[in-house]
């Protein structure tokens, strides 16, 4: 787990980030929260998403979630890495926070790459004003999946 400096971001991941600043504009929320995710498979392709809340959370979808069903849509089983960004409209959430995935997205990217048999994932995960970049591995956001076992 590390933070940098968006300027230090290699110019694959600025370009992933700005993929997923992009989806975001097309999530839908009543609340005005904006979500978006960009996947980067291991062939180049990117596969993006953008939240979907509905009034039932069960009917929601996460920015991650439908970019990994968009890679799974897509037939690409290569996942290297995901860019994530956040904007809330929550009182005391800022232009600084950084989002990182929800309990039940961890839970889709360790069977995720459980099943495809992958050690760890990427994620890069920016604040919305881009002073902030968190580069950290899933391993690392879920660190109970060692005890798990595969």
């Amino acid at each position: 787990m590390k933070y940098v400096k968006y300027d230090q971001l290699p110019q694959e991941e600025k370009f992933l980030v700005e993929e997923a600043f992009q989806a975001s504009e097309h999530s839908y929320s009543p609340k005005g929260h904006k979500i978006g995710a960009a996947l980067l498979c291991k062939n180049g392709e990117i596969f993006v998403g953008a939240t979907n809340t509905r009034s039932r959370v069960i009917g929601s979808t996460c920015a991650e979630r439908m970019a990994v069903d968009q890679m799974f849509f897509g037939g690409n089983r290569q996942p290297v890495k995901i860019a994530l960004v956040g904007l809330f409209k929550r009182r005391r959430w800022t232009e600084s926070a950084i989002c990182t995935p929800c309990g039940v997205c961890l839970e889709m990217f360790w069977e995720t790459i459980t099943q495809l048999e992958f050690d760890d994932l990427d994620f890069i995960c920016a604040s919305w004003n881009k002073e902030r970049i968190l580069r950290v591995k899933l391993t690392e956001l879920f660190p109970r999946v060692e005890v798990i076992g595969r």
